[in-house]
């Protein structure tokens, strides 16, 4: 018999379900070029050693028309060996957007298409891996406008069954 591999459903949220990445009020207001960790607590990797990650959002701005280039920036903030600080230490406050750019690599950027006239912005982003430990999801606007209303951005997590 042949051995194949197959994707599996995570350990942290309970196969391929969508959990909740932000409270919608960390996001509802972030103007364009500021970085938003979320204020939900953080998603621990150290027991079921998930390998991937994918981030599906709707965010929702006044109306209005995207600009070519346009794009949301992803980044995993891990939880630093002090057990207080999150990667580079720039945001400070969970759920409170600052007017910085992260300094490091996003893990995933999702582009946004030029549309006239839109107020609901759709994506998801898949694949990302994550590493073992604990770490919370920010996202950086480069939309061109405030974020307003209500906000959802989720998260699931799977694996690679190397026998199925």
């Amino acid at each position: 018999m042949t051995n194949r591999t197959a994707w599996v459903g995570g350990n942290l949220n309970s196969g391929l379900g969508w959990t909740a990445a932000f409270n919608s009020g960390d996001l509802n207001g972030m103007t364009n070029g500021q970085t938003s960790m979320s204020s939900i607590a953080d998603i621990t990797n150290g027991t079921g050693l998930d390998q991937f990650m994918d981030i599906s959002y709707q965010l929702v701005i006044a109306s209005s028309t995207i600009a070519a280039g346009a794009a949301f920036g992803w980044y995993l903030y891990y939880l630093n060996q002090d057990g207080t600080h999150y990667g580079d230490n720039q945001i400070p406050t969970p759920g409170t957007p600052a007017s910085i750019t992260p300094a490091m690599n996003p893990v995933a950027s999702s582009q946004i298409p030029a549309v006239a006239s839109t107020t609901n912005m759709y994506g998801t982003t898949t694949g990302i891996i994550i590493a073992p430990g604990s770490f919370r999801i920010a996202m950086l606007n480069n939309c061109g406008f405030t974020l307003s209303g209500t906000q959802t951005v989720k998260f699931r997590t799977y694996d690679q069954n190397l026998n199925a």
